[in-house]
């Protein structure tokens, strides 16, 4: 099976009737400080510090239990120099996503970020236990589910189709979309993905996330490793809150535990002891 190719005929079919944001010039100013050898904490706390919105984000992040400071934080500076220069960009990537696609958005998409914030700072808890860098799986989990967001934007009866998807199987999510509105989240997700310059397996990685094929393709044909596990971490950490937050658990995990564990190297009574451990600091942090 190959990979879905978008030409530019295509693409404009696609998002016709959506509004992809470009991508904001703070990210751009950060990004090149990355670059830049002289740079300090300093220089990115002022970049952030510019924008109110986003320190109020950084600081409600930073203030989470995940984070586990055990003081409250109450400057940027602070918050940059607990996170670190690596997370504090990869969290202005999630943050700067949620804040341009939030205004003036139905009241949905902010419990729909609420649930992503939570799902990333899983997923580097995960990638931690696994020995991995954290960064790119933490970003995935924040850019994965984004085309929803689009779509809630877009479509006033879309949160009805959310309903349908939240308690589908994985296989189903983009056949109920694709049946309702003509495209799909995984697909709108890939288009803002390339529209913010993410790298082009990063965002394949998006499109193909509910592909049954994903995991099976052993000689990497559909998607190399290292974003397969991104796609694995990700869906982990989503199974992790569906079963925390939600009665009726996560319909989609019992078709794919199986391989998801396995590919993430972990046995599943591990698994389950690290799920149990992150249903823990769940309940424990009042607000999550």
């Amino acid at each position: 099976m190959k990979v879905p190719q978008f030409d530019a005929s295509t693409t404009a079919d696609l998002v016709r009737n959506l509004v992809i944001p470009p991508r904001p010039a703070m990210l751009d100013k950060l990004v090149a400080l990355r670059g830049n050898p002289d740079m300090s904490l300093m220089d990115v706390a002022d970049v952030i510090g510019s924008d109110l919105g986003l320190s109020a984000a950084i600081l409600k992040a930073a203030n989470s239990p995940f984070f586990g400071s055990g003081r409250t934080l109450t400057s940027i500076l602070q918050a940059v120099n607990l996170l670190g220069e690596r997370n504090i960009v990869q969290l202005v990537h999630g943050l700067l996503l949620r804040l341009t696609l939030t205004s003036n958005s139905p009241p949905v998409i902010e419990q729909f970020w609420e649930r992503t914030m939570h799902e990333s700072a899983m997923a580097a808890a995960l990638c931690e236990k696994l020995g991995r860098p954290s960064d790119e799986c933490q970003t995935f989990a924040l850019f994965r589910g984004c085309g929803i967001a689009v779509m809630l934007m877009r479509y006033p009866n879309y949160e009805r189709t959310l309903r349908l998807v939240t308690q589908a199987r994985d296989r189903q999510i983009s056949k109920i979309e694709q049946e309702f509105h003509g495209t799909s989240h995984d697909v709108v997700g890939y288009l803002v993905a390339r529209t913010w310059n993410m790298p082009d397996n990063f965002c394949q990685a998006i499109l193909l996330q509910h592909n049954p094929e994903l995991f099976s393709d052993s000689d990497d044909a559909l998607l190399d490793h290292d974003h397969k596990m991104m796609v694995a971490v990700a869906r982990a950490a989503q199974h992790v809150w569906r079963t925390s937050t939600d009665q009726n658990g996560d319909p989609g995990w019992k078709d794919r535990s199986e391989e998801l564990i396995a590919y993430l190297g972990m046995h599943e009574v591990e698994f389950e002891d690290w799920v149990d451990e992150m249903h823990d600091r769940i309940h424990a942090g009042v607000g999550l």
